[in-house]
């Protein structure tokens, strides 16, 4: 009962048993499962892989009990660490870093993992430093004591692990860790699979995102530049790139050139821009480039794949390279930059940057495309604009005008030039041009180019193809004129072709920049030039055609308007005019031959379009240049260097055509003889055979048409002889009244005005008082005007020459002026009540070239008119001034003004508003006064106001050297007195000469007869003598003719009011030294009497001498 008993307690604490390891096993199991449950939680929590694995690391060590879990992923044989967290949280930075580190190497090396890979079952390791197969390194870096490698299963491929370890101790996993473990890893690898591919779908979200933001900014209309820019934008922002650029294959297809970019360093943009990248430089990578794909580089610094120059000026950097492709060829690339080294690409983001790549390509081939089209377009409309430009005119200069203008603004060129050939010369000549600088335009209308000698315009000739040069200075074909004349970094020539000749050709330059040429642009400007060929041959046979209706029409023009016309002067006229409708007349000369006195006589000279009348007109007929060469052979003479061709006929050229160069003489021949040569000379272009033939046939109807009026003047002169000289009788005894008045009147003043000088000059000398020596300094200098006027009287007769001009201060003549009118001015006014208030304002005008007598005359006349204008009084003004760099002299008055219907006539001769008390010459004088000046003179009036008179003198006028007067001579013989013998029959004038060479220390005679001044002279020594010129009985001729042969050594001075009517030839033969015109002043005479006692070559003869 007992053992039944025992037995069925025995059962019963079996089942009890059981059932309890039943329960624990459930507890194990719900335990396990609640931990599964909240790793699942976990993982299934968050799709962002790095939250989610931080916690589920952390709950596994929890759950499974253990001190620390790590994740780590193999990819492409290596480990990759995802995560590692301790149980309890606590963080080991330097582990991690050294977790990092560790695992970064070949899966294989690890034992354990390629247990784990090959079971698929996790490996346990409850000793790790008994255990060889976790790394040494391991155990002791990480504190490994106990570790148990959990293969990731997925899909039953082995994708990582899940390790589990104890760090403090030694520790046996149990079974259900390990069992726990495998599940969770199994859910891990899940969860990882889930991760990634939410990770790949928000990676294909961003990238599609991205190239449809692309493709849309690509798709705007607008510059390719700016959409490129947007471009690079999204692709940094997509890719958290620094920097992006897009670049372009240049035209060679030898060079990528920066097109846009986005975020480009400032201090790096000039070196971009600047420095293409160099396919040839960079040969590995071109195959990727070439295929289309991307190569990135984490330190091209030190990737030999990369070209070392360029890269090198770049700061650290890691880069994406990915070419552009359309159709399959690359026409450029993406260059996306991080300004840091060591960057890991990702897979994604090259898939990334390719596709952009590819839309990039496809945009630039676009944009190439439409900028073709658009080129095609231009040269299209270029090539109508050319066609409608050349047709519609056949005015050569005019059309290559228009023409040079379009190829100019069409490549961008800074200067153009046409050049054209005559005939089958090897030179081409310059006949247009545009943008040429003015300084530069002389020399280059000189350069003709060889199409055989220089090897530029040489090539062009012969391929009868454009030839372009980029860098002339290092292009030896070119010319050093050219580049000399005209300075320039690049050219190019277009040969103008017609009938397969070369007839001219047309060239571009580039100054300041080099220029490439593409191949669209060389056959543009030849299609032009082809164009531009047969519109300049259709203009010249135009303008040779309508050359010759013009020379036809000149001809018959010609010929009319000599026929029946026998005035000289109008048939010179009428060839002038007929020969500037067809060619250049700015330097035409018309000689004719004068056979009786062997000269030339130009009858029409123009230099530069104007007629040129100056002496001489008359040369003798072997020394006129070519002139005489042409006279003398009858033949033309054709030349553009006219010195040389001087020098090979050995004549003297003649100056004023050496400057020209070109010319051209044809005789006017007349029968057998040439009567005259007709010269055209200089010219813009060479004179041609045309030129020669036309100029030959105009030469002939000159020379008949010249011949009869020769003929009919050699009648009309014989018929005419005894009417001309009737009429000359007439004019001669008209004009010898009129002379003898002007003379007599002259004579008679200056001998009145000799003596009031000549006496003020005394008293003046003996005057001490300042009154009186201001009032004789007065009547000094109006004596001297009075001269003047004298002499004026005579250049008005045409007896004496002009006077030369002085340096004078205008001021100093306004003065003089009014010290000369004060009487009209000052008292007259008060004598009848009336006031003339005077205002000066003295400025500092510069000094003036003129004669002070002239110019005091001129303001003494607008003063006294004036002062007549004020009959109530009133204010005289008078200024001085500057303006703009000239001088400037205001009269005016406050007085009645003038009238608008009187102003225009105030200037004319005899015309006056004064009635009888006026002469009308005031006004006439002083404009002829300041116009002799050079300067002019204005009018402002208003009625009832006043007038102003203002003479403006030009600036820059040049100032005559200052006239300085004769050292005062000292008395003869160290100061020893000269015998002086006076002869005048003018009493008054006689004695003040006695009386001025007595005040100088001379011994004087005066005689009133020259009769009695031969006797004297014959009876008594003298050393000089003054004689007068007309004396009744015997004249001063007489006087100095007789003494002359008593003593030829003896100095004769002719004192005559006559003397600037005396000619020096005149003097000589009578035996007369000096001239003394009257009237004189003290210290002329005082001088010439010492310059004769010092040229005296003995003493005074005494008696015992004769």
């Amino acid at each position: 009962e007992t053992a039944s008993l025992l037995g069925s307690l025995a059962a019963q604490a079996a089942v009890a048993l059981d059932n309890a390891r039943l329960y624990g096993a459930t507890e194990r199991r719900l335990e396990e499962t609640r931990a599964l449950l909240e790793v699942v939680e976990i993982l299934s929590s968050t799709l962002d892989s790095k939250r989610l694995l931080q916690r589920a690391t952390m709950k596994i060590a929890q759950v499974c009990r253990v001190d620390r879990c790590s994740l780590m992923l193999w990819e492409d044989g290596r480990v990759r660490p995802l995560m590692a967290q301790f149980a309890d949280g606590r963080r080991a930075p330097r582990q991690w870093a050294a977790f990092q580190a560790a695992v970064a190497r070949p899966i294989f090396d690890v034992p354990a993992n390629v247990l784990a890979r090959d079971t698929r079952r996790p490996v346990v390791v409850n000793d790790a430093s008994q255990d060889a197969r976790v790394p040494g390194e391991w155990i002791e870096t990480f504190g490994l004591k106990s570790y148990l490698v959990v293969p990731m299963l997925r899909q039953q491929q082995v994708i990582g692990v899940m390790t589990l370890d104890y760090g403090e101790r030694p520790t046996a996993f149990e079974p259900w860790q390990v069992d726990l473990a495998m599940t969770i890893a199994g859910e891990l690898a899940l969860s990882l699979e889930n991760t990634r591919l939410y990770a790949e779908a928000q990676e294909r979200l961003r990238e599609t995102t991205t190239l449809l933001a692309v493709g849309e900014i690509l798709s705007r209309p607008g510059p390719t530049v700016e959409r490129l820019r947007e471009v690079a934008r999204e692709v940094a922002r997509a890719s958290g790139a620094d920097m992006v650029g897009a670049y372009l294959l240049d035209a060679k297809r030898e060079a990528l050139v920066p097109l846009g970019g986005y975020h480009v360093p400032r201090e790096l943009l000039e070196g971009f821009l600047a420095r293409p990248i160099v396919l040839a430089r960079n040969p590995e990578l071109l195959p990727a480039w070439r295929a289309g794909r991307a190569t990135w580089s984490a330190d091209p610094h030190t990737d030999t794949r990369f070209d070392r120059d360029w890269i090198g000026a770049l700061p650290p950097l890691s880069v994406l390279f990915a070419s552009a492709t359309a159709h399959g060829d690359p026409i450029g690339a993406l260059f996306v930059v991080w300004w840091r080294a060591g960057r890991r690409f990702q897979p994604a983001e090259i898939r990334l940057v390719e596709g952009v790549a590819a839309q990039v390509g496809l945009a630039m081939e676009n944009a190439e495309l439409a900028r073709q089209t658009q080129q095609k377009l231009g040269e299209t409309e270029m090539l109508l604009s050319v066609s409608r430009a050349l047709s519609s005119t056949l005015d050569l200069e005019a059309l290559l005008r228009h023409f040079l203008r379009t190829v100019t603004r069409a490549l961008e060129a800074d200067s153009a030039g046409v050049w054209l050939r005559a005939g089958d010369s090897e030179w081409l000549e310059p006949v247009a041009g545009y943008h040429i600088p003015r300084e530069r335009l002389p020399a280059l209308r000189e350069v003709r180019l060889s199409l055989e000698r220089d090897a530029f315009y040489a090539e062009a000739a012969r391929t009868r193809r454009p030839v372009a040069s980029s860098h002339v200075e290092a292009d030896p074909r070119g010319p050093a004129i050219m580049r000399d004349v005209m300075p320039h970094r690049s050219q190019l020539f277009v040969p103008i072709v017609v009938k397969d000749r070369v007839i001219g050709g047309f060239g571009l330059i580039w100054r300041e920049h080099e220029r490439e040429f593409a191949d669209g642009e060389v056959a543009l400007m030849e299609a032009i030039a082809n164009q531009a060929g047969v519109a300049i041959e259709n203009a010249r046979l135009f303008e040779e055609n309508r050359r010759q209706v013009e020379e036809l029409s000149v001809l018959h023009a010609l010929s009319r308007a000599v026929t029946g016309q026998l005035d000289r002067a109008a048939l010179v006229e009428a060839i002038h005019a007929q020969v500037a409708r067809v060619l250049d007349v700015g330097n035409m000369l018309v000689v004719l031959h004068d056979e009786e006195r062997r000269e030339l006589e130009v009858v029409l000279r123009l230099v530069d379009g104007a007629r040129d009348t100056q002496a001489p007109l008359r040369f003798p007929d072997r020394a006129v240049g070519l002139v005489s060469v042409v006279l003398a052979t009858g033949c033309l003479i054709r030349t553009d260097d006219y010195e040389a061709e001087c020098a090979r006929h050995g004549v003297e050229p003649v100056r004023a055509s050496t400057t020209l160069r070109r010319w051209l003489g044809v005789p006017m021949r007349a029968g057998d003889r040439p009567i005259g040569v007709l010269v055209l000379r200089g010219g813009a272009r060479a004179f041609t055979e045309a030129d020669e033939r036309l100029l030959t046939n105009i030469a002939h109807l000159a020379a008949l048409a010249l011949r009869s009026a020769r003929l009919f003047d050699e009648r009309a002169r014989a018929y005419g002889e005894l009417t001309a000289a009737q009429d000359q009788l007439v004019r001669t005894e008209k004009l010898r009244a009129l002379g003898e008045m002007a003379s007599g009147v002259a004579h008679d003043f200056n001998n009145l005005l000799a003596s009031i000088l000549g006496r003020a000059q005394l008293v003046f000398q003996r005057t001490e008082s300042p009154q009186l020596r201001q009032w004789l300094k007065v009547i000094e200098r109006s004596a001297l005007d009075g001269a003047a006027t004298v002499r004026r009287l005579q250049e008005f007769t045409r007896i004496r020459r002009d006077q030369p001009f002085v340096a004078v201060d205008l001021n100093d003549v306004v003065r003089d002026a009014l010290e000369i009118t004060q009487s009209r001015w000052r008292q007259e006014p008060l004598s009848r009540g009336v006031t003339v208030e005077l205002r000066t304002a003295f400025g500092e005008p510069p000094r003036v070239a003129g004669d002070p007598a002239e110019l005091r005359e001129a303001l003494t006349n607008l003063i006294l008119n004036a002062v007549d204008a004020m009959p109530q009084g009133g204010v005289l003004a008078l200024t001085t001034g500057s303006k703009d760099g000239g001088a400037v002299v205001t009269v005016g008055d406050t007085g009645v003004g003038i009238p608008d219907a009187v102003l225009a006539k105030i200037f004319d001769p005899f015309f006056t508003t004064k009635g009888p008390q006026g002469t009308g010459l005031g006004l006439s004088m002083t404009y002829a006064i300041v116009e002799r000046h050079g300067a002019q003179i204005g009018v402002e009036t208003a009625e009832g106001q006043g007038t102003t008179f203002r003479l403006t003198f030009p600036a820059g006028a040049p100032l005559p050297p200052a006239l300085t007067a004769p050292p005062s001579a000292e008395p003869a013989d160290g100061g020893a007195s000269l015998r002086c013998l006076v002869v005048d029959d003018e009493p008054v004038v006689a004695a003040m000469l006695g009386d001025v060479l007595e005040s100088g220390g001379h011994r004087v005679v005066v005689l009133g007869d020259g009769g009695e001044a031969i006797a004297r002279f014959g009876a008594e020594p003298f050393d000089v003598v003054f004689t007068d010129l007309a004396m009744p009985r015997v004249s001063g001729w007489q006087v100095a003719r007789a003494i002359k042969e008593m003593a030829p050594e003896v100095p004769i001075f002719l004192v005559t009011g006559f003397g600037v009517e005396l000619s020096e030839e005149e003097c000589r033969t009578h035996g007369v030294d000096l001239v003394l015109v009257k009237p004189l002043e003290i210290q002329t005479i005082l001088d010439v009497v010492a310059q004769a006692g010092r040229r005296r070559p003995h003493p005074t003869r005494t008696e015992d001498d004769r």
